[in-house]
């Protein structure tokens, strides 16, 4: 983790009100920085988190691609920490949040594109979101890493991501379907 990334989970872990509105008034203006600012000075981690993910979000698919992953770098680690000490939170506030920060880290990764730091992150993520129930990113995850391989032409652990994805979640979305398409094409080539 950056320096900046540091900062920032410090500032949501253990920081002080100002200190995270500080964080959060120095990024670049968006229509809704405002809001996150009152956010981040709540006392309530949980209100807190939200104005961070606002701001995460609002820098998803901008010029910055390093401003995006640094924040949703943080977002995570801090929603990790958070539910290591208070739990999944109200209305799982931690849990939902880390989801959708881990699929703002794979798109900021994505667009630069950096598919082996995908499969790093992912590697480490999946796991620890699938522990604690994670479910509304659980596809989007999954398949991000499965192209990740075929992108690095890593077709044989691409096909054994597909297979272990149990066969519920596989026949559920079509993404999957497209997947075994592109493997089979991608085998036939090899």
């Amino acid at each position: 983790m950056g320096s900046r990334t540091d900062e920032i989970v410090h500032a949501f872990t253990e920081g002080p009100p100002g200190q995270r509105q500080a964080i959060l008034s120095a990024m670049p203006p968006t229509m809704t920085r405002d809001v996150a600012i009152q956010l981040a000075a709540s006392d309530e981690p949980s209100i807190a988190i939200v104005g961070l993910d606002q701001i995460t979000a609002d820098h998803v698919g901008d010029r910055d691609p390093d401003l995006c992953l640094c924040l949703a770098t943080a977002c995570f680690q801090v929603c990790r920490r958070l539910y290591e000490s208070h739990g999944a939170g109200p209305a799982q506030v931690y849990v939902n949040t880390a989801g959708r920060s881990a699929h703002f880290v794979v798109t900021a990764l994505r667009s630069v594109p950096r598919y082996e730091d995908i499969l790093r992150f992912l590697d480490a993520a999946l796991p620890w979101l699938e522990s604690v129930g994670h479910r509304s990113h659980l596809t989007d995850l999954l398949i991000a890493r499965i192209e990740a391989h075929l992108q690095l032409g890593q077709t044989a652990q691409a096909l054994e991501q597909l297979s272990a994805v149990p066969e519920e979640l596989r026949s559920q979305d079509v993404r999957f379907a497209s997947l075994r398409r592109r493997l089979d094409r991608a085998a036939d080539g090899a």
